[in-house]
């Protein structure tokens, strides 16, 4: 009767590569010592995948497969992401976003900035970022630093000609707001003096004097009878 093989340890260990690539023993590790494991995964992976196919390798094997992926897993030598250098790059443009020189640019070159910085703020803050990307990252803000120094004149000519579009903008739209008051006070002061005219000619009827109705002569009058003049 064949022996059961068993395969539950294997499969937690291919399993675990997704938690071990985001280790930075595995992502600051050599390429050496990073290609044993991934053959080693490979390799269990095609064992595993012949068992879910019904052909199934010996305890031995699969047991010497697993132990492949655990003794490479072992020797992944990466070493914690130093982060120093892009810290201190993002202190210094923290410092540079807070600053009257960077409120002075162009528009554009102020949010692309802030949307660089940002992104680097993330790369920073992450948990699986490698070495590579750190220092690549560290070196790219330095470089926009560089980059600004030399643009600076044309920077600030920029800068300048949009301070002056925004300020013709607003006076225009001062000029409109105060051309919009004026025609509501024309209209509120024409609405007034006719409100005004209304209420005189009422209190000139009210002052007239009511007509009387004549007494017996006019009623005399209304039933057609006439005094004769003597």
């Amino acid at each position: 009767m064949n022996e059961k093989v068993v395969f539950d340890q294997l499969s937690k260990d291919v399993a675990d590569q997704v938690r071990v690539r985001q280790t930075y023993k595995y992502f600051n590790g050599t390429d050496r010592s990073k290609g044993l494991y991934d053959e080693a995964i490979r390799m269990g992976e095609d064992v595993l995948q012949e068992h879910k196919e019904g052909y199934n390798e010996p305890q031995a094997m699969v047991d010497l497969v697993d132990q492949a992926i655990y003794n490479s897993r072992k020797a992944l030598n990466g070493q914690q992401t130093d982060k120093h250098s892009l810290k201190m790059q993002l202190l210094r443009a923290g410092q540079f976003l807070r600053s009257q020189e960077f409120t002075g640019l162009p528009i554009k070159t102020q949010q692309y900035w802030e949307r660089e910085i940002a992104a680097a703020h993330n790369i920073e803050v992450a948990s699986n970022t490698d070495q590579a990307l750190a220092n690549k990252t560290a070196i790219k803000v330095a470089t926009m630093f560089d980059t600004m120094e030399q643009m600076r004149p044309q920077l600030m000519k920029e800068a300048a000609q949009q301070r002056a579009a925004r300020a013709k903008k607003a006076m225009a739209a001062r000029k409109e707001a105060e051309k919009e008051r004026q025609k509501r006070e024309a209209i509120l002061a024409k609405q007034k003096a006719l409100a005004e005219k209304a209420a005189k000619e009422d209190r000139k009827e009210e002052k007239k004097p009511k007509k009387k109705s004549g007494g017996h002569r006019g009623f005399w009058s209304f039933l057609g009878f006439h005094k004769k003049k003597k």
